[in-house]
C-alpha cells in the first residue's frame, strides 16, 4: 500500500489544500478504512478498481470512477478489494465554491458521480487519468480540468467565508455563531446563508466538525486520560454530550477510540485547512 501527498500548483493553491494518492496492490488483500468528516469538499478520481463504501446503516455501494463528496456529518467505511488506485482533490474549506455553480449545501452528506455535475466532459478526464502512467501526469490532467472550471465567487463573499472558517479553526470550533457574525460584521442569518451556499454547512455544523478534529487530535496524541475533564475543556456540556457527538462522527465512543488502539496518527495529519 502506498500513500502520498502532493501540493497544488500556485494558480490553484488559493482554493486547493492538497492532493493525496492511494494505491493498494493485490497482495495487500482487502483493505478497509474508516473515513471521518474533514471539514472539506473533495473530488476523487479512481484509475483502478473503485472502493466499496459502507454507510452507518450498513448499506453498501461501489463508488463511480469519479466523485465529488460534500461536507459530511458522519462516517463511512471505504474498502478496496484487489488493485486500487485513487487521487483525491482536497479543497480548502472555503475553496470548492469557486468550481461549482450551485449551493454546496446540496452536496452535504452526499457523494455523487462527477458526470452528474459536469455531464459528458468528465468522461474524457476519467479516461486520461486512467491512461497516465505516473502520479504527476495524473495530477496535471486533473489540474487542467480544475483550471478550466475555475470561476471565482465575488471577492467579498470569498473573503467572508475564508475569514469565517479561519476564526472557527482558531477557536478550535468553540466560537458561537452570533459572536462570529459580529466579528465579521454581518447578521447571523446572512452568515448562515453564505456558509450553507459557499462552504456547504452552517457555521454551527462546521464548528462541530472542527471541534471533533481538535478532540480526535488530542486523543490520538494522548493529551488527556480524563475524558470528563477533556469534554468540558473542549466545550461539551457533559460527558454524555461528548460521547454522543464523537460517536456520530467516528462510529466509536472516545473510550473505544483510545482503549482499542483505534487512534490513527494519519487521520490527524489529514485535517484540512
Amino acid at each position: 500500500m502506498r500513500y502520498q501527498f502532493v501540493q497544488p500548483s500556485p494558480v490553484l493553491a488559493p482554493f486547493v489544500s492538497q492532493y493525496w494518492m492511494l494505491e493498494i496492490g493485490s497482495s495487500d488483500g482487502r483493505v478497509s478504512e474508516r473515513v471521518v468528516p474533514t471539514g472539506s469538499v473533495q473530488l476523487m478520481f479512481h484509475y483502478k478498481k473503485p472502493f466499496v463504501v459502507t454507510y452507518p446503516d450498513r448499506k453498501s455501494s461501489r463508488q463511480p470512477q469519479s466523485i465529488v463528496s460534500g461536507m459530511s456529518n458522519s462516517y463511512i467505511d471505504a474498502a478496496a478489494e484487489g488493485e486500487s488506485g485513487v487521487i483525491a482533490v482536497v479543497f480548502h474549506s472555503y475553496g470548492a465554491c469557486n468550481f461549482f455553480r450551485f449551493p454546496l449545501c446540496e452536496l452535504q452528506n452526499q457523494s455523487i458521480h462527477l458526470a452528474d455535475v459536469f455531464s459528458g466532459e468528465i468522461k474524457l478526464v476519467e479516461e486520461q487519468v486512467c491512461e497516465c502512467r505516473d502520479l504527476n501526469s495524473r495530477i496535471a490532467v486533473i489540474e487542467r480540468f480544475l483550471i478550466k472550471k475555475l470561476s471565482p465567487v465575488k471577492e467579498h463573499d470569498f473573503l467572508l467565508i475564508k475569514r469565517g472558517t479561519e476564526l472557527i479553526r482558531q477557536s478550535r470550533g468553540q466560537v458561537q455563531a452570533r459572536k462570529l457574525a459580529g466579528e465579521l460584521l454581518v447578521t447571523p442569518k446572512n452568515l448562515e446563508r453564505k456558509f450553507a451556499s459557499l462552504v456547504g454547512q452552517s457555521p454551527k455544523q462546521f464548528s462541530r466538525v472542527i471541534r471533533f478534529w481538535e478532540v480526535m487530535t488530542g486523543l490520538t496524541l494522548k493529551q488527556s486520560h480524563y475524558l470528563t475533564e477533556y469534554a468540558y475543556n473542549n466545550g461539551y456540556f457533559d460527558q454524555s454530550h461528548f460521547i454522543r457527538e464523537f460517536k456520530s462522527y467516528s462510529g466509536y465512543t472516545p473510550g473505544e477510540y483510545v482503549a482499542e488502539g483505534i487512534c490513527r496518527a494519519d487521520w490527524v495529519t489529514e485535517e484540512i485547512s
